[in-house]
């Protein structure tokens, strides 16, 4: 009983230094936000219409559509993003289309199968972008970074271009206002592409190295942290208090356990703040930096056998084994997290799965 009562008035302590800060959102339907608010706005839903104005804007769903203001940054993960609106610190996200045109300024990080900067988009900022095909339509001030299958670009960009492309085309109306940068592309531009570059052009392929080595040369490097995480992994999953991990969890219990872990993620760094001004807290802050490490480890695990376990179910394989579970979910998780700061935001989202299932065992509080 102590313990719980100690956890708890840390866990509102953590919660009261930051939240605050933050507009939190759950809805299972289509939420139509128009209000303003100083703090961050938080989403966990399947859609989202925003046409209000926030700081930051934080959302994991299916369908995100974002006509408002962001002073600062949107950041998230959705089967459909569509940008409308005014950010001013740059989009992060990744889902399976990006549509986007608003106006971004900033540094923005897509990923996306389909990623559009629209005829009405205007991009003041750089731009890291990673998808199968690439639209350049809208205008866009600053360097571009892109890797596709396919990149068009049918409008003017202000800065150098690099490249990753199978097939890089600048068709009329294209224009690049700096140098251009093509890596392992299958063919070289046309003369008229070419003249649609008013700095230099250069092709890089270096000898002995392809695109398809250089990844491989990443997956190499990441293998060793992958396998000794799974070998930990398994070794945590072997304490009989996990047999609860063996429960198939649904898509709503997930999201919810997803929504309360997120809680203490925001306002752990806070808290580690707060203590160290507090100078008497300090043996606190030092406690909580050097937990940070072993709770990441010990949240992302039990993350991912959750999603493994729904992912069985979802393929109606016959097994309700936590070890299989966990292999199949880090097994996904390890392939996708390659992706550039995709990876970043599958951890955050795996781990709040973990954290949010710690606070409802800890307090014994049915998931809705």
């Amino acid at each position: 009983m102590k313990l719980k009562s100690l956890s708890l008035i840390f866990i509102l302590l953590l919660w009261g230094l930051n939240l605050s800060a933050v507009e939190l959102k759950l809805d299972k339907d289509i939420l139509t936000e128009t209000g303003r608010y100083e703090e961050d706005y938080l989403f966990l839903g399947n859609d989202l219409k925003f046409l209000g104005e926030t700081k930051d804007l934080f959302f994991l769903g299916e369908n995100i559509d974002f006509s408002g203001i962001a002073k600062l940054a949107i950041t998230g993960l959705a089967r459909e993003i569509n940008v409308d609106g005014n950010v001013n610190n740059g989009v992060k996200a990744a889902g399976g289309t990006i549509d986007i045109n608003g106006n971004v300024n900033g540094t923005s990080f897509l990923a996306a199968e389909k990623v559009t900067l629209g005829k009405e988009s205007r991009i003041n900022g750089e731009s890291f972008i990673a998808g199968g095909k690439i639209f350049v339509l809208g205008k866009h001030k600053g360097n571009l970074y892109a890797a596709a299958a396919e990149i068009t670009i049918l409008n003017e960009i202000q800065g150098d271009v690099k490249a990753h492309s199978g097939l890089l085309k600048i068709p009329d109306g294209g224009l690049i206002a700096g140098n251009l940068t093509v890596y392992h592309s299958d063919q070289k531009l046309s003369p008229e592409e070419a003249s649609r570059v008013t700095g230099e052009i250069s092709y890089e392929s270096p000898e002995g190295e392809s695109l398809d080595d250089s990844f491989g040369g990443m997956i190499w490097l990441e293998i060793p942290f992958k396998a000794t995480f799974i070998v930990f992994g398994l070794l945590l999953l072997l304490f009989p208090v996990n047999r609860f991990l063996e429960k198939q969890y649904t898509q709503k219990e997930i999201q919810s356990y997803a929504l309360w872990g997120l809680l203490p993620i925001f306002v752990y760094p806070s808290a580690i703040v707060f203590s160290i001004l507090l100078l008497i807290t300090l043996p606190v802050a030092a406690s909580m930096l050097l937990a940070f490490m072993p709770l990441v480890f010990v949240t992302k695990t039990l993350g991912i056998t959750m999603i493994g376990g729904y992912l069985v179910k979802a393929f109606n394989f016959k097994t309700t084994s936590r070890y299989l579970y966990f292999l199949l979910g880090g097994v996904i998780y390890s392939l996708i997290s390659l992706i550039p700061y995709f990876g970043y935001l599958l951890l955050v989202f795996v781990s709040s799965i973990g954290c949010g299932l710690i606070l409802f065992a800890l307090f014994k509080k049915e998931s809705t």
